[in-house]
């Protein structure tokens, strides 16, 4: 809005619309904006037990708060500046675990001869992971008081894995993979499951995964940011 050039900067201005089915972290006003669109089915269910919930919606929560702390976020001070706010150890700490992430994704094959570009997606990527410990925390917290039921032979955790799984793991066509590798910064729909899910000891022991198993990454591989 060409209006809105000159003045002061309205923070409490949205930065998409009620009816859009996304969410967001703004950096420029450390806050994230969830709106209607969002709280629907598939991510998110008034009448779902829990551990669906926060395996979807919980996890798009932890992933907005984390994006405050990803490598492009983290350059932010708490005032929306972009500030070094690090310690020079902490931030070479910082690198040092977010280049596993990179690595990681660099990896992942999309087809022969096309693969992700790590650093493209690192944002993304770390928010990922972020938010699904959040999210799988919160729910350990939440049933301390109000316990989740076994339900068609599945856990509270693996409930909580499968739901993230059904939202973020959708089909996407093969043109439309090699244009997203090219420019979007977030990885394609089957790593964004795979991805940060193979990294967490306790989706492993909800499932049972063998140490050898695609889904668990060796302990030396195995990426942790937050």
């Amino acid at each position: 809005n060409f209006a809105q050039i000159g003045k002061p900067t309205d923070k409490d201005r949205w930065g998409m619309t009620p009816a859009t089915s996304d969410a967001q972290y703004n950096p420029l006003t450390n806050d994230i904006t969830f709106p209607a669109g969002i709280l629907q089915p598939p991510a998110f269910y008034l009448d779902a037990i829990d551990p669906v919930n926060y395996g979807a919606i919980g996890v798009v929560i932890g992933h907005e708060i984390s994006h405050g702390f990803d490598d492009q976020g983290a350059q932010y001070d708490a005032q929306g500046r972009l500030n070094n706010w690090w310690t020079k150890d902490d931030y070479a700490k910082f690198q040092a675990r977010v280049s596993c992430v990179a690595n990681q994704f660099e990896n992942y094959v999309i087809e022969p001869g096309i693969h992700h570009n790590g650093k493209l997606v690192l944002g993304e990527s770390i928010a990922d992971l972020a938010g699904a410990k959040i999210a799988y925390t919160a729910l350990q917290i939440a049933m301390k008081k109000n316990p989740a039921q076994t339900l068609d032979g599945f856990t509270p955790e693996q409930q909580f894995f499968i739901a993230w799984g059904q939202f973020r793991g959708d089909a996407t066509r093969p043109e439309t993979m090699r244009t997203m590798v090219q420019g979007d910064p977030h990885p394609i729909a089957k790593f964004r499951v795979i991805g940060p899910l193979s990294n967490l000891p306790v989706f492993a022991a909800a499932f049972g995964c063998k140490a050898d198993s695609a889904m668990v990454r060796p302990p030396a591989q195995r990426c942790e940011v937050w």
